[in-house]
């Protein structure tokens, strides 16, 4: 049984770690719930643990580039008017253990619950090139997530129950971060932005700040909103809704209207035209395109599909 702190492989069974001390139990995100490591889901509202059992040593403060997700419950005042404490919480529990689920799946950092709002982080500790877009997807599957399960609480509640998120991509500096206490001390203009994107959104509504939109506008249609005014920002910030997915998305982010000259990927484009020209002789090719974020990879791969005569080559797409 592996230590959640420093991942000694202790005999089964026992309290305590037998190389460090720490207590051998750890906490689910969804409810609160402590239980002992090598358990895969949660007996309580039954989210699926296998991301803490591959827990990672505590990450020392930093400054992150990320994307900040705020998600708050329409209805909860008036349930917490109508209902007895306990069954408010019992409702929370499943709900939050959904999303829990949810975010989790999209490798979303669940940073605290914090009454009827939920604070996750898109970037930390694992960072991905789509981080802003695995926030959208994550709040649309959410919003409908909580549509379906409204039904079931409305009698008791009295009003039907939705979600609306703000989500909003920048720079942050994190205390520790612990895959089992969370983050420590998160701090950062970002965090502000994103918690009034989701103060200003209608219930059912996502709003997202600029760079997400510009990172995410290849993959969603979205519909510009007035300029709201933020503390601590001396100029408006600009804001957009959600409306839907792509149905053909682009992965290429740049300014639109502007396109500059592909400059130095000859021998990659001629290793991809070497790979054409064996499939024309009925030979196939696989070829592995990697690279850090930035390095146009999916510029290269569009240059690519564009000296093609797809009438001639059959292309095929899947993200």
């Amino acid at each position: 049984m592996k230590c959640p702190k420093c991942r000694f492989d202790n005999r089964e069974g026992v309290k305590f770690c037998e190389e460090c001390g720490a207590k051998m139990e750890l906490t689910c995100p969804g409810c609160g719930t402590r239980f002992s490591p090598g358990r895969k889901f949660c007996g309580e509202c039954g989210r699926k643990l296998e991301i803490i059992e591959g827990i990672e040593p505590p990450i020392k403060g930093e400054r992150k580039h990320v994307t900040v997700f705020f998600s708050d419950l329409s209805g909860y005042t008036a349930m917490s008017e109508r209902l007895d404490p306990e069954e408010v919480k019992e409702i929370m529990g499943r709900i939050f253990g959904e999303l829990a689920q949810v975010l989790t799946k999209y490798e979303g950092f669940i940073e605290k619950f914090i009454g009827d709002a939920v604070l996750a982080l898109f970037g930390v500790p694992r960072a991905h090139e789509d981080d802003p877009v695995r926030a959208i997807r994550a709040a649309k599957e959410i919003h409908a997530l909580v549509e379906t399960m409204s039904p079931q609480f409305e009698e008791r509640v009295g009003q039907t129950l939705s979600m609306h998120t703000g989500i909003n991509t920048g720079l942050v500096v994190t205390g520790e971060v612990d895959l089992e206490k969370g983050v420590d001390g998160v701090a950062g203009d970002t965090i502000n932005v994103a918690s009034r994107l989701t103060d200003l959104a209608r219930p059912g509504e996502i709003l997202i700040g600029p760079e997400t939109h510009r990172q995410a506008v290849g993959h969603f249609t979205f519909e510009e909103q007035e300029p709201v005014k933020v503390k601590g920002r001396a100029e408006p910030v600009r804001i957009y809704k959600i409306l839907s997915p792509k149905e053909e998305p682009s992965k290429i982010h740049r300014i639109h209207g502007l396109r500059a000259d592909l400059i130095g990927r000859k021998v990659e484009m001629a290793r991809l035209g070497d790979a054409v020209e064996r499939l024309r002789e009925g030979r196939a090719t696989i070829c592995s395109i990697y690279g850090d974020a930035g390095t146009g990879k999916s510029r290269l791969v569009e240059e690519f599909k564009a000296s093609l005569d797809l009438e001639e080559i059959q292309w095929r797409e899947g993200h």
